[in-house]
């Protein structure tokens, strides 16, 4: 019997045993206190963490005995008392009772685990297949500042103070987290704080993939990748979509009930935003929505309302319709004009094609392209094409015209083919435009347009070179033409052509002469627009092809002067010649039928020049060192040529030829082949000499900033006199005398001065006569000078009202790439546009004076004085941190009038922009005024009112 009992005590003990070590032993009450303080939060941030994987459930034998039945009814009941004793502890130290060994449990409940070990430590790089059971594919990884709570028992993870953890391509930061591992959701929010003693409430952060929100509160699946969303607010494009319901399903669209769109970055509070009843967002693509209306500063604004929307928020451009402008101008009447569409031409070019229509019958159209490829070429095409109509037909007023442009610039990339360049810069249109249909006023002044197009190729190590250039230079006043189609120029480069290969001792002096050779060809012609295609404008046009070959070479005259002889010869190729007779009968010179063929025109001359350079230099530090002046340095640089070119006007040569030009019997002498390209040899013998005397004036003085010590500043940079003697002409031999002048006064600000002085005296009626007198008189003369004041020197950014900015989008207020500006100016002054609010000011002015004198009968001095005297000013001035104003303008003192003048007043709004614009007087004169979203996606969201400035020309 006592065997018996044995026996059955011994099996319970091992039943005990097993049921101990299947379903894991329990720590006293005393241990669980001491586990509880002894993980209380630190205040330093936690290191990096990875959660376990949920262990996989065991299934339950088919079937038990007796002794296991009861084995585990004890345990039960002993896990019932455990949990009685925890649930008695307080809450705090239940939520903390594991954060300080929560690795050390979770390590030994693995390792206690028979046949079913969890594995504690992260997965490798490659990605496993999830085994059946597990929690997750991949491990959750994070780090929190406070702490993490790991409650085993009801599979939760909560995580404390600026949480952060990371899922796969997803991540959410929250001051509070907890991770439900057996439905494998994540639940977030806030917590209250203060910034800068204001209280606010932190909200979480969610990213997944390039879309990122922030919210309220977030519930999300990890599996499904669905999430439900209370407060959101997410950036898309240049927008925001603010969400009260959001719904968030795998492919990362979004569902918003009760939404905001709007392009403040005040999300909390925007000062304006679309009231969305719902609506559905493809990030990166477009937003589209059910019915919504405005709300401008909590004010909704209900017939403003919309019953469906849809707002591309796609990065880079994209295809899509073009929204027009509309208003009235009395010349034209109603107009809805600048509709069109944009097209998105592949990856290197776009276009965009707009029109416009009047109430009164003109019509417009334009279209404008872009194109660039990286490390290869960029440019742009412009054109726009107008049909105008004015006032009543048969009225003196009536007018109808079109006008056309064609804009085209291109730039060749020095790295895309070394050696060979292209370029062009056209800007061609008709007279008319610039009066009609131009839209900034900085076309409407102006008269003078000038295109070209040029190429040129050099052959590496090889003296040769070739140029080809096309040009067109237009006046609108008189509308004038002048076309050169084409110019080609084939050089060679200096080379010496009796220098030795293998050079022994000194240069010999025939080893120093050198030879170039310049050969052009042209073909040009002056018209106008009506007569471009005509045959006279064919028969007119001047070409021919000239030869140039210089001699010359370079010897040193006693180490101070150097002598430089050289030889020119030119030889011209025509193909056509232009005679004249005097008709008897008419009394009047007739011109005779063009004669074509080959026509051979050559001249030559010789040179010889010297120059040394003189320098004068006083030491005012002879009797004392510390002088502020130091020394004054004085440098002259004279040069004397002699030039010899004989008479090309001998009958023997054939250039010149005499004809009768009125009935008294008076003749003159005329070249037929004046009307070609390059002009005829002179005639006449001419000896003269060349003189030229070149100054400029230094000082240096004593400077503390210098490490030297001192510093040398210029006094002169350049005063320089020049003229020449013919000794072979028959009376006033000596030439006009050019004289120019230029100094820096300080830096950033210098004086030009040029003038030309005539010797000779001048009859009453205009005319010169040989007597010379002193100091002559000065026929013509410019001075110019300019200066820039500016508050600050850091250019960080460009902005409108920077006027020391480079890029002419900005130096141009009035620049529009793609003519999107209507008459009346309301986008020369974009809101779009950058202002930079923090500039205090800054002030430019250009002064420029311009003298010349007109012979005639003018007595008693035979002249009249011309003189032109202009002022050119522009600047900016913030008068208050988000309020500035820009001007420009200008001021002729001749007529004592201000030359054409604007202002503008910028205020910004946050998420707006408001503009004022003002030409107040002149033939110019308009205004208009602007408010509007600065965004580009809400552009169309804006307030206009001007006066157009077509309406002062009728």
């Amino acid at each position: 019997m006592v065997k018996f009992r044995v026996k059955y005590l011994f099996s319970a003990a091992v039943i005990l045993l097993f049921a101990q070590l299947v379903l894991g032993s329990s720590a006293p009450r005393g241990t669980l206190a001491a586990a509880a303080r002894d993980s209380a939060r630190q205040q330093e941030p936690a290191p990096a963490y990875t959660l376990p994987e949920a262990k996989a459930e065991v299934p339950e034998a088919a079937a038990q005995t007796r002794r296991e039945r009861r084995g585990q009814a004890r345990a039960a009941r002993e896990e019932a008392r455990r949990r009685a004793e925890f649930e008695a502890l307080p809450q705090e130290e239940r939520d903390s009772l594991f954060s300080a060994q929560v690795d050390s449990l979770i390590a030994l409940k693995s390792d206690s685990l028979a046949g079913q070990q969890a594995d504690t430590i992260a997965r490798d790089t490659i990605k496993q297949p999830r085994k059946p059971g597990a929690f997750l594919d991949d491990p959750i990884t994070g780090k929190n500042k406070d702490s993490l709570v790991y409650d085993v028992r009801n599979k939760m993870v909560y995580i404390y103070n600026e949480g952060d953890i990371t899922y796969q391509n997803s991540n959410l930061k929250a001051d509070y987290m907890q991770i439900n591992m057996d439905t494998k959701m994540i639940y977030a929010y806030g917590k209250p704080d203060s910034l800068e003693g204001k209280p606010i409430v932190t909200k979480p952060e969610f990213t997944e993939g390039d879309a990122s929100y922030q919210m309220d509160t977030i519930t999300y699946n990890l599996e499904s990748k669905k999430a439900k969303i209370k407060g959101v607010a997410t950036q898309q494009g240049d927008g925001w979509l603010v969400g009260g319901s959001v719904k968030k399903m795998p492919d990362n669209t979004v569902n918003i009930e009760h939404g905001k769109y709007t392009t403040c970055d005040e999300t909390d509070h925007p000062h304006f935003y679309l009231a969305m009843t719902k609506a559905k967002v493809i990030p990166g693509k477009k937003v589209v929505t059910g019915p919504a209306y405005l709300v401008m500063e909590d004010v909704p604004i209900y017939f403003l309302g919309i019953p469906e929307g849809f707002f591309p928020i796609n990065m880079g451009p994209k295809s899509g319709l073009l929204m027009p402008s509309y208003g009235e101008e009395y010349s034209k009447g109603f107009f809805l004009r600048d509709l069109g569409y944009y097209f998105t031409l592949g990856d290197y070019a776009d276009l965009a094609v707009r029109g416009g229509i009047y109430t009164l019958g003109s019509w417009e159209a334009s279209a404008a392209s872009r194109y660039i490829k990286r490390y290869k070429y960029s440019g742009s095409f412009n054109m726009q094409y107008s049909n105008i109509k004015t006032g009543e037909k048969g009225e003196p007023d009536y007018i109808k015209q079109s006008n056309f442009r064609i804009q085209w610039t291109h730039s060749q990339d020095p790295k895309a083919n070394p050696g060979s360049t292209f370029s062009a810069s056209v800007n061609f249109a008709t007279s008319g435009y610039s009066k009609y249909s131009a839209t900034n006023l900085n076309d409407i002044l102006s008269t003078q347009t000038n295109s070209s197009i040029a190429y040129s190729k050099n052959w590496a190590g090889t003296p040769f070179s070739l140029s080809a250039n096309m040009s067109i230079s237009q006046n609108s006043q008189n509308k004038s033409l002048s076309v050169t189609l084409p110019t080609l120029v084939f050089n060679v480069s200096r080379f010496y052509p009796f220098k030795r290969k293998e050079k022994t001792g000194k240069d010999r002096w025939y080893e120093k002469i050198s030879m170039q050779y310049t050969g052009k060809m042209t073909n040009s012609v002056t018209t106008t627009e009506d007569k471009i295609f005509s045959k006279e404008t064919f028969d007119n046009m001047k070409n021919g092809i000239e030869h140039s070959i210089p001699v010359s070479a370079s010897f040193n005259l006693f180490n101070y002067i150097n002598i430089s002889p050289s030889a020119n010869y030119n030889e011209k190729w025509y193909f056509k010649k232009v005679d004249f007779e005097w008709n008897p009968m008419t009394n009047k010179v007739d011109t005779l039928p063009t004669q074509y063929g080959f026509y051979r025109l050559y001249n030559y001359n010789f040179s010889v020049s010297a120059s040394t350079t003189v320098y004068g230099m006083y030491d005012f530090t002879k009797k004392r060192k510390d002088r502020k002046i130091q020394a004054i340095r004085h440098t002259l640089t004279p040069s004397f040529g002699f030039s010899y070119a004989p008479d090309f006007g001998d009958p023997k040569y054939g250039y010149y030829k005499t004809r009768q030009t009125d009935s008294t019997g008076r003749f003159t002498t005329y070249s037929p082949y004046s009307v070609n390209a390059y002009g005829v040899p002179s005639s006449g013998r001419a000896m003269s000499l060349n003189f030229a005397l070149s100054q400029n004036l230094e000082m240096k003085v004593l400077s503390k900033r210098d490490t030297s010590g001192v510093k040398k500043l210029k006094l002169i940079d350049e005063l320089r006199i020049s003229g020449s003697y013919n000794f072979l002409a028959d009376s006033m031999k000596l030439s006009t005398i050019p004289i120019s002048f230029r100094t820096t006064i300080f830096q950033n600000f210098g004086i030009n001065l040029s003038a030309t002085l005539d010797p000779y005296r001048m009859t009453p009626d205009g005319k010169r006569y040989n007597k010379l007198f002193f100091p002559g008189r000065i026929i013509s003369t410019g001075w110019s000078f300019g200066y820039t004041f500016k508050s600050r020197d850091d250019r960080s950014q460009t902005a409108i009202n920077d006027i020391t900015s480079i890029p002419p989008e900005y130096a141009n207020p009035y620049y529009d790439p793609y003519n999107t500006m209507d008459p009346v100016l309301r986008r020369q002054y974009m809101s779009q546009m950058y202002y930079d609010f923090s500039l205090p000011w800054n002030f430019g002015f250009s002064y420029n004076i311009n003298y010349s004198i007109s012979p005639g009968n003018y007595p008693p001095k035979g002249y009249k004085k011309n003189v032109l005297q202009t002022v050119q000013f522009n600047g900016s001035l913030t008068i208050t941190p988000k309020t500035g104003i820009t001007f420009q303008g200008g001021y002729d003192i001749k007529s004592n009038k201000l030359t054409t003048s604007s202002i503008s007043i910028s205020r910004d709004l946050h998420c707006w922009q408001m503009s004022f614009s003002w030409i107040p007087f002149g033939f110019h004169r308009s205004w208009s005024f602007n408010i509007g979203v600065k965004a580009a996606s809400l552009s169309d969201l804006k307030y206009d009112k001007s006066q157009s400035m077509y309406d002062n020309m009728y």
